[in-house]
């Protein structure tokens, strides 16, 4: 079943039902190499790694309507390298503005638009108990599974995120932000009460 579900991806056939959702994502981050990075042999057994998607995830939901798989095990330097992104951190340059560590499973998340010339402090004060700003990590995986979110900052509809969940180690008062610039890719940061009509803090359902 998986070989049929892996030739119906390379043939573009994926129907979308849960099953294809979860090998789809999951073979995202095999062809980038994070599956033999992390010492599984194939795709099949890295699959076997990856959760079922939870029942309560599986229902539509306006407010978060992407479905994501965070796949946090690399480590977010060795995953910004696989899939091109710039960023000249380490795997220290963020922390958690609040809760825990991003960890394997899937989430609901929104995109930030809704959030657009709103700064990424504003965000955090006005989220309710059910959501929080996505993390760097988070925002990398959500980069992984879905580039076509971003437009560059050049275009007059240019989109960028800022990731209120993570603020730079040593700036109490700052927010990662990911962005494209001339057809590049950057993970960044930048003080939170900056606001920008191209910038929108992406969160997630907690």
């Amino acid at each position: 079943m998986v070989e049929e579900l892996i030739r119906r991806l390379t043939d573009g056939g994926v129907a979308g039902n849960t099953r294809d959702i979860r090998v789809a994502q999951a073979k995202r981050y095999w062809d980038l190499g994070v599956g033999r990075k992390l010492g599984f042999a194939s795709f099949e057994a890295y699959l076997t790694a990856i959760p079922e998607i939870p029942a309560a995830l599986l229902q539509d939901d306006p407010e978060f309507p992407i479905l994501l798989l965070v796949e946090p095990r690399l480590g977010l330097k060795k995953l910004c390298g696989l899939v091109n992104l710039a960023f000249d951190g380490d795997d220290k340059t963020f922390v958690v503005y609040r809760g825990a560590l991003p960890v394997l499973a899937w989430i609901r998340v929104q995109d930030g638009r809704r959030n657009r010339y709103r700064s990424a402090c504003a965000c955090r004060k006005s989220f309710g108990r059910h959501e929080i700003g996505l993390t760097a990590l988070q925002g990398v995986c959500l980069y992984v599974q879905n580039p076509g979110l971003w437009s560059d900052l050049s275009d007059t509809d240019g989109h960028a995120l800022d990731l209120a969940g993570s603020v730079k180690c040593d700036i109490t008062f700052s927010a990662a932000c990911l962005i494209v610039r001339s057809g590049r890719a950057w993970l960044d940061w930048h003080v939170d009460d900056d606001s920008n009509v191209k910038f929108g803090s992406a969160s997630c359902r907690v």
